[in-house]
């Protein structure tokens, strides 16, 4: 069961998609880093006209230990063509690099994209975030522990790690199971994060998804709710965990929708 979903999305990638009208081009091999290595790479999608237009930056799933961000381009597509400015990133992978590395490779993703802002008309006031499953965490985390952005889409994400004692995705990530590494697990649970000052989130989760429980986003949405903060949750009824990304036209559209809303 370990790598079932990998294994899937080798099938099924990036099939979601919800195209609006603007023309975009494409600029890839853009190094965030002064290290010329592909986990530190990603691609810049800019909308067609003056701008200045606002950003997202994707983050892709793969337990953190696979996967590319290939897997995110059909998203890329969709955000672009509505008018939003997309850097689209690889960051460097568990069990070689731990929590918090990821984050951190966004922090540099972020901090490259946003001193480039007149390069790619770009809103540096207006970025928002997007991931699916451990690449939600990742959007989530940063969002919710350095700040900076004004909007997160996450997807099929482990919110609260103390739920899995001996998940082989999260000990490669932290480098130990649950009742080894406990204050790591509490640390980086990000369903602890959520404070005042959270910016609004929009959540999607497979109700049937088996690898990463639906109970998770509706926990996640709660502590949101508690602080009268905005939240969104979209449901994905007859999806499982890969399939809920990779086929689910809906939950793209209504991203979209929120990053709209919340970005201009």
């Amino acid at each position: 069961m370990k790598y079932i979903f990998l294994l899937l999305l080798g099938f099924v990638t990036s099939c979601a998609s919800y195209h609006g009208k603007q023309s975009y081009s494409v600029v890839e091999d853009v190094y965030y880093t002064s290290e010329k290595i592909e986990r530190l790479r990603g691609e810049v999608y800019i909308p067609q006209g003056a701008g200045p237009f606002p950003g997202v930056v994707l983050v892709h799933g793969g337990g953190w230990q696979l996967r590319d961000l290939s897997d995110m381009r059909s998203i890329a597509k969709s955000l672009a063509s509505h008018g939003f400015v997309v850097f689209n990133i690889n960051y460097r992978l568990a069990p070689k690099h731990r929590h918090p590395v990821p984050v951190d490779d966004l922090a540099s993703a972020l901090a490259y994209f946003k001193s480039h802002a007149e390069l790619y008309r770009l809103n540096p006031e207006k970025i928002g975030l997007w991931g699916y499953s451990s690449g939600g965490h990742t959007v989530s985390y940063y969002a919710l522990v350095r700040g900076g952005v004004q909007a997160v889409v996450t997807g099929g994400a482990p919110y609260d790690f103390t739920w899995y004692p001996k998940s082989p995705y999260i000990k490669g990530y932290t480098g130990a199971y649950r009742n080894e590494a406990l204050a790591t697990y509490l640390e980086a649970s990000v369903v602890n994060k959520v404070t005042e000052n959270s910016p609004p989130f929009f959540i999607y989760h497979a109700k049937e998804d088996k690898l990463v429980e639906f109970a998770q986003a509706t926990a996640f949405e709660a502590r949101f709710l508690a602080l009268k903060r905005p939240v969104k949750r979209h449901d994905i009824s007859w999806w499982g965990h890969a399939f809920a990304f990779a086929l689910n036209d809906e939950a793209v559209k209504k991203g979209v929708e929120f990053m709209q809303k919340n970005l201009r």
